[in-house]
């Protein structure tokens, strides 16, 4: 309705001021129902229905349950009817602060008549009915008041308990009065008597919150559900429910005619991805559905090929109506969408199609086409999909709601904030539950993200969802800890070796089972020699030269920027002709490497030139590429020579898998065989108590555990070469394994001994700080009290990164490639020192990048990205 609301006539729910094109106005009745109307569609939902039944353990949600639920979703803003809320537009109004959850708090006291009067204008008491205990009633009730993200119980007040009084001519008892009869018109079914009461367990009450928030969500969109201009609720209803219908399908949500259009269509593997598959893709093909499996196999084996058609083979069964993704860091998701993409493309008819969305922040980008973030959330698309598919981007368009997409790709990030105690971690868990959650890398996670992961995997596979999770690397003791969340027994290191390399393990009905899975008939040999150089960046660059002149793609993976920045220094200056020059990596015209300290719009371009320069269809010629550990995920990289400093095996191996990649590339005279040169100390000595695994990322900040460093390094001593995959168990398990661990620290003494202790207990802090970061899904919901932000819980523990970004009127400097860059991300061990309220400056702008102040500290950033300045230099 246009204009300023007249509350004593009706109460506003949603309003619109003057810059947003209003004043207008939508009463609190109508966008109640449109929430009402949204929640029954998404419980209509075959799949929803069945997790949402699993975990109340019925059968199936009936007419009576899904208007029960809905009815609860419908009074979701009921706290919108309070004077100071009501009186919050008006202008110098003395409410403005006033909100509509934490004065809910009022309603309930006990202690006042309020309560009395609360009750006889809301059927709660006729409500509290519908679940086995009034308890269970009261935690779905706060669940559905909690629609803005986090827990809320009637002991967190807010606001004034004369808010409730009537004033002004305005009463919130006939308002509440008014919702509770809408409640009854809308859900009559709800109210039915001698209907056994269902179990609200408190793990059906967190799914249920979140459910709750996305019909919010859904409910809130003007577009869809535009303001009315009327307040007869009769006719919003009808409205409201073929909206919320249309709605979802139109999202994605709705997916029931895309699975019958892909079964139709009936793409084969060779159609979908234009190859045969492989034997490893046979057996993920052939395998029974069962909702958590690990795939492992080595590294451009086609296991992001094998997870997508066992997403294609769950959808066509009913199974999962979405896919979800992960990758453990923001380039590789960037890399993998667009595979992704083209496989959807193949799976899905072109009329019936899914977008795939880039989750991850900061982008709002599906299929390749980014859209721009304007001032009021607004969102704008540069290309023009018509009416018809106006809502296939909806849920790109706010981080929250990227797992509402059917199919996304993104960071394991976005997975693991969906049980963490932060806003609307139920909102993206119950959106999860509807997909295949695909975890590639599983290998690479910290002791503290892969307890994040085992508490999602075990809510998610709790509701009846699927999981696929992929490595190339896992070791025994963390493939036990994923298929078995009680942690038992350990395998002995015998019985580890011994398990077939590539192979699929699952839970099936008699316990964890595990199936080899035939080689690819792909190996390789890499020769490997040590050189002791990790120090010396000119003899790394020599060498490097050497065999770049030799016509050699050659491949430097250092532990750490700083080193990786010395080496593409001692390259470029060794450099002494325009041959020499021309072997410099290059993005555009500009000699640079390649590691995490770049802007977003850097790295897209930087990741682009290195796939063009030494990827599968790679020039012929020379090449030098210098970076950390980012070369070594996803990046489609073919190497005729690695030099890499000394790592984990684990780690190793998956920079081995940059190494002869294709089997048929051709390679230079003297490259015919892979050859990789490891990088150690000078001294074979890493003794903690001498500092030789506190240098290089060896032992300290990145490769915590100098353990697993010294025996990888034992395991090349005794290896003249490695084959692979033959190799790749052994060399993990010899490496990684516990039971090496403890023989190798009871070999070498008392101090290594005591480093293997204090890697153990931060080991144990970690899943301790993650078992308290968690969300107890066991307990009622609100009895877990988030905390007032969200920044003391992240997905990766340490200490928080800083993001720059430039005052307000300031021009977005110009990057070493001609891109803007609008923000920069500066790692947290630079910025010590500098406040939270630190001012930011910028400084000169040159043709090759820029300079910053940020607090007391300068910073450049440049061909070689972020770094920081000493101010006497």
């Amino acid at each position: 309705m246009e204009g300023q609301p007249d509350i004593v006539r009706a109460a506003w729910g949603k309003f619109e001021g003057l810059e947003r094109g209003g004043p207008r106005w939508h009463s609190l009745i109508g966008h109640c129902i449109d929430v009402g109307a949204c929640c029954e569609a998404l419980l209509r939902l075959p799949l929803v229905a069945q997790r949402l039944g699993r975990i109340a353990g019925v059968r199936a949600l009936d007419e009576v349950l899904v208007s029960r639920l809905s009815a609860i979703a419908l009074l979701h803003d009921m706290g919108k009817a309070n004077w100071g809320f009501q009186r919050k537009i008006l202008p110098n109004s003395a409410t403005r602060d006033a909100g509509h959850i934490g004065e809910l708090g009022h309603l309930f006291d006990q202690t006042r008549p309020l309560l009395n009067n609360f009750l006889l204008a809301v059927p709660l008491e006729e409500m509290t009915k519908w679940t086995e205990d009034e308890g269970e009633f009261c935690h779905l009730l706060y669940a559905s008041i909690s629609h803005h993200g986090s827990p809320w119980t009637p002991q967190h007040k807010s606001g004034s308990p004369k808010w409730w009084e009537s004033r002004n001519g305005y009463d919130p008892m006939t308002t509440l009065r008014q919702l509770g009869n809408a409640t009854r018109t809308m859900f009559p079914a709800a109210f039915a008597t001698n209907i056994q009461p269902f179990r609200a367990c408190p793990t059906f009450q967190h799914a249920y919150a979140g459910l709750v928030m996305l019909a919010d969500w859904l409910g809130s969109d003007t577009r869809m559900f535009p303001f009315s201009n009327d307040l007869d609720e009769a006719e919003r209803i009808p409205f409201a429910r073929s909206q919320a219908a249309r709605m979802l399908k139109e999202i994605g949500l709705d997916v029931r005619s895309k699975r019958v259009a892909v079964t139709k269509l009936a793409p084969s593997f060779k159609g979908a991805f234009a190859f045969q598959p492989n034997e490893m893709q046979k057996s993920v093909e052939s395998l029974a559905p069962t909702q958590l499996a690990i795939l492992e196999a080595e590294t451009g084996s086609g296991k992001t090929e094998a997870a997508l058609w066992h997403f294609k083979r769950l959808f066509e069964a009913g199974l999962v109506d979405g896919l979800y993704f992960a990758l453990p860091t923001r380039v590789a998701a960037t890399q993998i969408q667009k595979r992704v993409s083209d496989a959807v493309a193949a799976i899905f008819p072109s009329d019936d199609r899914p977008e795939v969305l880039l989750a991850v922040p900061g982008y709002a980008q599906v299929d390749g086409v980014r859209a721009r973030v304007l001032p009021g959330f607004e969102v704008l698309w540069p290309d023009d999909l018509g009416a018809k598919f106006a809502y296939r981007r909806w849920a790109a368009e706010r981080p929250k709601r990227f797992l509402a997409a059917q199919i996304a790709v993104g960071t394991i990030d976005q997975a693991l904030l969906s049980n963490l105690k932060v806003r609307h971690a139920h909102l993206r868990s119950s959106a999860l539950m509807r997909h295949l959650l695909v975890v590639d890398e599983v290998h690479a996670s910290d002791p503290y993200m892969t307890a994040l992961l085992q508490s999602v995997l075990n809510a998610h596979l709790a509701s009846g969802g699927y999981a696929f999770l992929m490595s190339a690397t896992l070791a025994s003791h963390a493939r036990e800890a994923y298929l078995d969340n009680k942690r038992g027994p350990i395998r002995t290191i015998e019985d580890s070796i011994q398990i077939p390399y590539p192979c699929c393990s699952w839970v099936g009905e008699e316990g964890q089972q595990l199936q080899g899975i035939p080689a690819n008939g792909y190996s390789k040999r890499v020769e490997h020699t040590p050189c002791p150089w990790i120090d010396d960046p000119d003899a790394v660059a020599a060498a490097a030269l050497d065999a770049a002149r030799a016509g050699a793609k050659v491949l430097i993976v250092r532990n750490t920027v700083s080193a990786a920045i010395a080496t593409q220094l001692a390259v470029e200056a060794m450099c002494g002709t325009p041959e020499d020059t021309a072997l410099l990596f290059r993005c555009g015209d500009v000699p640079t490497l390649h590691h995490g300290r770049f802007a977003r719009e850097d790295r897209s371009l930087i990741d682009e030139a290195v796939e063009a320069r030494v990827g599968k269809k790679r020039p012929p010629g020379g090449a030098i590429v210098v970076g950390t550990q980012t070369l070594e995920q996803s990046l489609d990289i073919d190497a005729d020579l690695l030099i890499t400093d000394l790592c984990p095996m684990d780690v190793l191996l998956q920079r081995i898998g940059r190494l002869h990649r294709h089997p048929a590339a051709p390679r230079p005279e003297q490259f015919e065989d892979a050859r990789c040169m490891v990088l150690t100390p000078a001294d074979r000595d890493l003794s903690p108590q001498k500092g030789g695994g506190r240098r290089h990322g060896i032992g300290r900040y990145i490769y915590e555990d100098i353990r697993v460093i010294e025996a990888t390094w034992r395991l090349l001593d005794h290896h003249d070469a490695l084959s692979i995959p033959a190799m790749n168990r052994e060399l993990v398990e010899r490496a990684t394994h516990p039971a090496v661990l403890k023989e190798l620290t009871h070999e070498l003494g008392d101090a290594w001994r005591e480093d293997g202790i204090r890697v153990i207990g931060l080991a144990s802090a970690q899943r301790s700080v993650a078992n308290l970061h968690k969300i107890r899904r066991d307990r009622p919901f609100g009895e877990d009290v988030f905390p007032d932000t969200d920044e003391a819980i992240r997905t990766r523990l340490g200490e928080a990164d800083r993001l720059v970004e430039w005052p307000d009127g300031t021009e977005p400097p110009i990057g070493p490639f001609g891109q803007p860059v609008k923000r920069l991300t500066v790692p947290a061990h630079l910025c010590k020192g500098i406040g939270e309220q630190a001012n930011i400056e910028l400084g000169e702008c040159r043709s090759d990048g820029f300079s910053f102040t940020f607090g007391s500290q300068n910073f450049d950033y440049g061909r070689f990205g972020l770094r920081k300045v000493d101010k006497e230099t």
